[in-house]
């Protein structure tokens, strides 16, 4: 990713933090319509699922100017969802909510520039998640 990729996400995570909570209800919304086969890896009170998915979120973004660390993060969550039965089909739809997600809650503030940053995030996440399966499997 570019330095200014790098900054369009941790400019517009910044400004999604004070509203996370409806962010992650959006999000999960959208990927239980589009990948209706993974809310059963879910608990029914989704509360906590949704601080865990801005505080995993917010790790990344943090460690986004630290290829080890980002790394890192990614093998241990993709050891978690891998034992969790996620497929690669979910994690593909995962990132399409997570981008729907973004683009309902910034509405024209969320450019093409941030879109294609955080496209390329998730693609990178989600290739590290694919590989990293790959040895917990």
């Amino acid at each position: 990713m570019s330095p200014e990729q790098v900054n369009l996400i941790t400019q517009s995570f910044d400004e999604m933090w004070p509203i996370r909570r409806n962010l992650a209800a959006k999000f999960y919304a959208r990927f239980f319509e589009n990948a209706p086969d993974a809310q059963r890896l879910f608990p029914t009170d989704m509360e906590r699922q949704y601080l865990k998915l801005m505080d995993t979120i917010a790790a990344i973004v943090g460690a986004l100017n630290n290829h080890t660390l980002f790394q890192s993060i990614i093998a241990h969550t993709a050891r978690q969802h891998a034992r969790f039965g996620v497929t690669a089909s979910q994690l593909s739809a995962f990132g399409e909510a997570l981008i729907w997600a973004l683009e309902q809650q910034f509405g024209s503030a969320f450019t093409s520039e941030m879109r294609r940053a955080w496209i390329e995030l998730y693609d990178d996440v989600q290739s590290e998640m694919l590989n990293a399966a790959k040895t917990t499997i």
